[in-house]
């Protein structure tokens, strides 16, 4: 099966986790019969394939003054190959809805369990923001509202792709990704293999360290919410990114918000770290790899904070309890990266994908 990639390339911390896999699986994909090829442009070559993969991120600049030459791009590949379309968007809430007639597949990395959530228009384009809009009134300067699925027989086509966990979060891996970019040596591409026990000596209780400044004040009131909680107990702002990791090395647990999504890239430097993860409920989400699982490989809080101070305080004094989350969401991880049956599991979700 000739399988066809268009992407702008490694410009964006979701755009390498997408073709990150792409890349350095290239040859398992082969070997399991799907050669894959890389484009980032349009070319007369592009829809000569079985399949064609597209990047959100390659049209990301046109949507709002092209929309229609866009649709019209996508309404001719689909006539000559299959399309899949690859959102790869922060939140699970946002849908380009304009293209779920078109293409044959959209894939994105997070979905909404609960698909009919996308046919009601969500405030701020996520189901977080929408519900801090309506349970605490928040607004945005500029409002903003998902458009709404009109049609439940489209929804079948939404899969869930790959989450941005597949990629390289260790200390130096952000830069080898974004060297990536500029020197395509598939020698920068490597999954870390240096995984920090969580048994390993740790001297601190907790790190919450995060910005919250965002354009959307429905994105960053949650932020702010556990950095007000969280002032009177330890110093919350950004520090660099070494200083950082050896924070993180030596916490027994982290506090990880949302952010433009659900999912932050904190999340897999805290599996690779060996500390208990601790987020809001994810449990109305669908992901791949499934590492967000409440009381097992992590530890969640609700949205409203409500028992915000009883998950962390327990996560600390009951550490030898907490570890075993904390072994649980570090051994999902590397099972998924490095494991034996790692390329096989991606082979096997990547063909679920596209066939």
């Amino acid at each position: 099966m000739k399988v066809h990639v268009l992407s702008p390339g490694f410009t964006t911390p979701n755009g390498r986790a997408f073709l990150f896999p792409l890349k350095v699986w290239r040859k398992a994909l082969r070997d399991r019969g799907f050669s894959v090829t890389f484009f980032d442009r349009h070319t007369v070559a592009l829809t000569d394939c079985d399949v064609l993969l597209v990047d959100s991120k390659f049209h990301r600049d046109r949507w709002l003054n092209d929309t229609p030459r866009i649709v019209e791009e996508f309404d001719g590949w689909a006539k000559r190959c299959r399309v899949v379309y690859c959102d790869t968007t922060d939140s699970s809430g946002w849908v380009q809805t304009e293209l779920l007639p078109v293409v044959h597949v959209y894939g994105k990395a997070q979905l909404l369990r609960e698909r009919s959530r996308y046919q009601a228009p969500m405030y701020g384009h996520r189901p977080f923001t929408d519900y801090y809009h309506r349970k605490y009134h928040v607004t945005d300067a500029s409002p903003e509202w998902s458009c709404a699925v009109d049609d439940p027989a489209l929804l079948k086509k939404l899969r869930v792709s790959w989450n941005s966990g597949l990629a390289d979060y260790s200390l130096t891996g952000p830069a080898r990704m974004a060297l990536y970019s500029r020197l395509p040596l598939t020698i920068l591409l490597r999954f870390p293999q240096r995984f920090i026990k969580p048994e390993a000596v740790r001297l601190r209780d907790l790190s919450c360290r995060f910005g919250a400044s965002y354009p959307r004040a429905s994105v960053s009131f949650q932020r702010k919410m556990i950095r007000e909680r969280m002032a009177d107990r330890m110093d919350t702002s950004k520090v660099s990114r070494r200083r950082y990791f050896d924070e993180l090395s030596t916490s027994r647990a982290v506090i990880s918000p949302f952010g433009y999504g659900e999912i932050t890239l904190k999340d897999f430097e805290v599996f690779l770290t060996g500390g208990v993860l601790i987020k809001p409920d994810m449990s109305n989400i669908e992901t791949w790899p499934d590492l967000f699982r409440g009381g097992e490989t992590m530890l969640r809080h609700d949205w409203d904070l409500s028992d915000f101070d009883a998950v962390v305080d327990g996560a600390t004094a009951n550490y030898q309890s907490a570890i075993a989350v904390a072994r649980a969401g570090q051994d999902a991880y590397r099972r998924h990266l490095i494991g034996e049956e790692a390329q096989e599991l991606f082979c096997d979700h990547f063909a679920m994908l596209i066939k």
